[in-house]
């Protein structure tokens, strides 16, 4: 999961260690592409607790990246929110003569499913672009800069069979907006992402999945399909996410949403 944290930790002697005087983490991208990661450090000496480290930061794709803090505080702890499910974080406590000991640290589950509704698509049998997403570039949150951001799942309503593609990079047109839309009350301070529900074609790009669906002629079967598991490959830093559909029996109007999981 893409938020790590150690829970509260203590600088006296312990576990066989001396005092602590600094603490090592390291970061690791196994995955596909670069990353965000965003480390806080927090001094629970005082209450509130109060940042002594705050750092946020990409790792390139196979990146080793070494960050090292000094330890004033009695009690403390370290969180990690990072956007790159295959990344690899491991904190290191160091004791005044140098020895290392290795931190366990505890997955927290901290999610929105943002999504948008659109209606009334008419669609032929060529590509249709219903809904696409990208990374709001103006979000000054760091917890929702270094969010792990993947597809979550998806729904059409169809009366005709369906073909349906979910298509990572190219170019869209119509306008990505900020939250909230008109289907959709997400305040802009709630997510990470900006939508474009006006886009009807998108050039370029790569599909990371497709699939097809039934419709029932006269009345609207709905095509479910989760995402979530399928380890899909893309860079949400850099890319937009587009749900891309068409009719595989002549024209058809569509009712589509489109879900994106956000962890931050």
């Amino acid at each position: 999961m893409p938020y790590l944290t150690t829970n509260t930790l203590t600088s006296r002697p312990t576990r066989g260690l001396g005092t602590i005087s600094q603490v090592v983490v390291k970061v690791v991208n196994n995955g596909s592409s670069k990353a965000v990661v965003y480390i806080t450090g927090l001094n629970n000496d005082v209450t509130p607790e109060t940042l002594f480290a705050q750092e946020l930061f990409e790792v390139n794709y196979r990146e080793v990246v070494t960050k090292t803090y000094n330890i004033t505080q009695i009690y403390f702890q370290f969180n990690a929110v990072y956007s790159q499910e295959l990344m690899q974080i491991q904190i290191f406590l160091v004791d005044s003569s140098g020895i290392l000991a290795p931190v366990p640290l505890e997955q927290l589950e901290v999610s929105r499913i943002t999504s948008e509704f659109r209606e009334n698509i008419a669609v032929t049998t060529s590509d249709f672009a219903l809904i696409s997403f990208r990374r709001n570039t103006a979000v000054v949150i760091p917890e929702a800069v270094a969010a792990e951001i993947k597809p979550d799942s998806l729904d059409i309503l169809a009366s005709t069979p369906v073909r349906y593609k979910i298509v990572a990079g190219g170019t869209v047109n119509g306008t990505f907006v900020s939250y909230p839309t008109p289907t959709t009350a997400i305040p802009v301070t709630e997510t990470a992402l900006q939508v474009n529900y006006t886009c009807t074609t998108v050039t370029g790009g790569r599909v990371i999945t497709q699939g097809i669906g039934s419709g029932i002629a006269g009345a609207y079967q709905n095509v479910a399909v989760e995402l979530a598991d399928q380890q899909l490959q893309y860079d949400l830093t850099d890319e937009i996410i587009t749900l891309v559909a068409s009719s595989l029996a002549g024209s058809d109007n569509l009712a589509a949403v489109f879900r994106m999981s956000e962890q931050w």
